[in-house]
């Protein structure tokens, strides 16, 4: 097993992902982070705190914190406290963020689509089932090391 291999997959999917975003990010002059928020957002509508999008995309809570204060007031997204802890602020889209999100998830369509271009229905399958394994495997292993 290469393990350099592996990382090496994963940073070449990372600059793709980034550089899909590259004229869209620059024309609303927008950073990668706040594609990631505006798309975590949009496609998690569940997952709508700060501590979800750091948690789900490993991103740090100074940074999201920052970015989400920019969006913010560039009326993008909207910080209400939750009503049962006054503590948590959920994330929603304004109507000018939503519609940057959906041209964002256009984009990250493509993206997904170009990097899946060739596969059959049963070799996606099969690639979705070996990485959902994976990341049962990552999840315990984080479980074990605390």
């Amino acid at each position: 097993m290469d393990t350099g291999t592996y990382i090496s997959h994963a940073n070449h999917f990372k600059k793709f992902y980034d550089l899909s975003f590259k004229e869209i990010a620059k024309e609303y002059d927008l950073q990668m982070i706040d594609v990631h928020i505006l798309l975590f957002v949009k496609n998690n509508p569940a997952l709508n705190t700060a501590r979800d999008i750091v948690y789900s995309r490993g991103l740090s809570k100074s940074n999201v914190s920052n970015a989400l204060e920019k969006l913010r007031e560039r009326k993008l997204v909207r910080l209400e406290k939750d009503p049962k802890s006054r503590r948590i602020q959920r994330i929603f889209l304004e109507p000018e963020g939503e519609n940057l999100a959906l041209e964002l998830k256009k984009v990250q369509s493509q993206c997904f689509k170009r990097m899946l271009q060739g596969f059959s229905e049963e070799e996606w399958e099969i690639l979705n089932q070996s990485l959902r394994r994976i990341d049962e495997n990552v999840v315990a292993a984080l479980k074990e090391l605390g």
